[in-house]
């Protein structure tokens, strides 16, 4: 493609001087200045790599249960406009019929490519969940974990199927975390009643992940420390956090980046409803209420977000004590290193996908690049996304 001129970048968890990044077959190529004329001209801009969303249900008014390529095409034109480059399209527990059809339309998305930010591939949130911290997942369709089932799910994936929740107390959990990693498919723990010995049990064998930390799953007491505890403690845990200071207080999250630092990974775990006004919704199949931007189902359980991962870094940095550097490194490298994608993704370093944006000194977004090829010109100010 040629080379971006830039003034100043975020690179080895810092903000550093950067005068120009070379682009070759969609590649950061190199660093410097090369004898000819720049493509693109972000001078006067923050350069970062682009954020990742490792948890991501919707937006724009479509969900990834809709089963098509339009939905997740959709999705991905709108998590440009929050600066995320890379997302795993999220399924929510449902017939087995959608849930076939939610991982087909990710295989086709994967085959035709989409128009926006790059599919990493499914996370199976569900049904191998326990039912006293399901959420906002539907009850009937949560099943108790079946091997040759889990098998058929990932082969019907095609390789594209990334992370599936599973509850580590429930029977045959050990076994289908195992499963799971023999076939290079990231175990997340989550929506889970597990006690704190559960929980490391699970983490022995592989759960790596633990789903929107504090919110559905067994929390942390001075006698009991369930699975929140077993997951802040755990230096092989990554913690997921939805930074919307609604499923966690400005304290909870603190608390967490002080246990976890670059073990943390914020996410937004997005609905259908973001970028949208507030109304009915649907999560999956489950009927939603969006009020001041805050989604919930009809029995009050939290039905993901509407989160940007733009305000999610925003929230992070400016009220729960992170520097903006630790906010970055959360929205980029760690969700990377969290599903083993840090060696194509999450950096700006030769050789690395140039997945590319850049923001003014307000932290306003104001150029998305996706693969070497730009979706928003510096021109087409993005401004801040809400």
């Amino acid at each position: 493609m040629g080379w971006i001129k830039a003034s100043m970048a975020y690179r080895n968890g810092k903000f550093e001087r950067a005068e120009g990044i070379s682009i070759e077959r969609g590649k950061i190529s190199d660093f410097g200045v090369p004898d000819k004329e720049p493509e693109i001209d972000l001078s006067g801009l923050i350069v970062l790599p682009g954020f990742i969303d490792i948890h991501v249900h919707g937006g724009a008014g479509f969900d990834v249960m809709d089963g098509t390529f339009e939905a997740i095409d959709e999705i991905s034109r709108h998590k440009l406009k929050e600066g995320v480059t890379s997302f795993c399209p999220t399924t929510v527990t449902s017939t087995p019929e959608k849930t076939k059809a939610a991982i087909n339309s990710v295989v086709e998305a994967k085959a035709k490519g989409v128009a926006g930010a790059y599919v990493i591939g499914t996370f199976l949130e569900g049904p191998f969940i326990c039912q006293k911290f399901k959420g906002a997942h539907p009850e009937e369709w949560i099943k108790e974990i079946d091997l040759e089932e889990i098998e058929k799910l990932v082969d019907l994936g095609e390789g594209t199927i990334v992370s599936c929740a599973i509850a580590p107390e429930l029977p045959g959990a050990i076994d289908a975390i195992k499963l799971l990693k023999r076939r290079n498919v990231n175990a997340r723990i989550g929506h889970s009643a597990a006690t704190c010995a559960e929980a490391l049990e699970g983490i022995k064998v592989g759960g790596t992940v633990a789903i929107h930390t504090f919110n559905a799953m067994s929390p942390f007491t001075h006698r009991e420390a369930g699975l929140a505890g077993a997951a802040m403690d755990s230096d092989d845990v990554y913690c997921e956090l939805v930074c919307d200071f609604i499923h966690t207080s400005v304290q909870a999250a603190s608390i967490l980046r002080k246990l976890k630092g670059r073990k943390l990974v914020l996410i937004t775990d997005c609905m259908r409803a973001g970028g949208m006004a507030d109304g009915d919704y649907y999560l999956g199949e489950l009927s939603v209420k969006v009020k001041n931007s805050i989604a919930r189902t009809e029995t009050g359980a939290l039905a993901g977000s509407t989160l940007t991962m733009h305000k999610a870094v925003k929230n992070f940095s400016q009220a729960a004590g992170a520097t903006l550097e630790e906010a970055i490194y959360a929205a980029t490298e760690a969700p990377a290193k969290a599903i083993g994608i840090d060696g194509i993704a999450g950096t700006l370093d030769i050789g690395k996908r140039a997945d590319i944006i850049a923001v003014d000194e307000d932290f306003n977004l104001r150029f998305v690049m996706v693969g070497g090829e730009v979706k928003i010109e510096r021109s087409d100010v993005a401004g801040e996304a809400k």
